[in-house]
């Protein structure tokens, strides 16, 4: 690490300021003579030059901004708590390496276990943080009060269990949050206030039960239950409802494209198709 980024971080502080995960690496990830460099994206937030980092094996720094790749070096296997400080407001995950600690070349691309366990309130996105890591374990931690965006937050994380927490109150974009997220189920909570997208939101979810009230200010939710097949009902059958005039950006319309209920059982469909007509437009 260079001098640049080697300030010590003083951390510590409330718990709820720092978002928190868990990373783990086995034989898979380092072995003898071999470490593991993950790296991130990350923004901090306005009026922030930098963000804090406790790595979990005793290092701790402040990143400047300037330098938008975090990057880590862990070469002992086991399992770190990785915290980010209250001036975060983004990150996401990037890529792995296992990389030859003598000729500094990589070995292979890796994807080391990561357990998510905390969002600070002070987080305003998530967008794709964890889309696509193999090696995302555990359930979802509650989301933060100042978060707005998880666009595809942890989309194809399948081996993610249990179910999904409540929506923190500023969000508007959930577009894609839990697609593919295959061992997650259980009832929905309902929908921010202020969210206005939701496509594909829990598209191929174990979720169950009825769905909830579409916020006020939706405009899109295509795909949004998608392959829901435990869903068994809706918050109402008013079609009115069920489709609210601007969803999909296509004031009086539902079309085929945009199958909301897809794949769910035929009951909850025929409250949106067979009993409405479709593609008909609004009367």
């Amino acid at each position: 690490m260079t001098a640049a980024i080697a300030q010590m971080f003083a951390g510590g502080g409330p718990l709820n300021e720092d978002t928190v995960f868990d990373i783990e690496f086995t034989d898979e990830h380092v072995a003898d003579g071999v470490y593991c460099q993950v790296q991130f994206s990350f923004t901090p937030l306005g009026g922030n030059d930098a963000i804090g980092v406790d790595w979990g094996d005793g290092t701790k720094q402040d990143w400047p901004k300037t330098q938008t790749l975090l990057a880590h070096n862990w070469d002992a296997r086991g399992r770190y708590r990785v915290r980010f400080d209250r001036r975060l407001k983004w990150f996401r995950f990037t890529t792995a390496y296992a990389i030859d600690a003598a000729t500094r070349r990589i070995r292979a691309t890796v994807r080391p276990l990561v357990y998510p366990l905390q969002w600070g309130d002070f987080v305003e996105s998530a967008n794709g943080t964890y889309c696509g890591w193999r090696g995302v374990r555990g359930t979802v931690p509650k989301w933060g009060r100042s978060m707005k965006d998880a666009f595809c937050c942890y989309q194809y994380c399948e081996g993610l269990t249990g179910g999904f927490p409540k929506w923190g109150p500023s969000f508007t974009d959930c577009t894609g949050v839990y697609d593919g997220c295959t061992g997650m189920g259980g009832a929905l909570p309902p929908w921010p206030k202020a969210m206005t997208k939701c496509d594909q939101c829990y598209q191929n979810t174990l979720a169950e039960g009825a769905i909830p009230a579409w916020s006020a200010n939706v405009e899109s939710g295509r795909m949004c239950y998608k392959g829901c097949a435990g869903l068994t009902g809706a918050w109402t059958d008013d079609p009115l409802l069920l489709m609210p005039e601007t969803m999909n950006g296509q004031e009086g319309y539902v079309t085929d494209h945009d199958d909301v209920v897809a794949g769910t059982g035929d009951a909850l469909r025929a409250l949106f198709y067979e009993d409405w007509g479709g593609t008909k437009i609004r009367e």
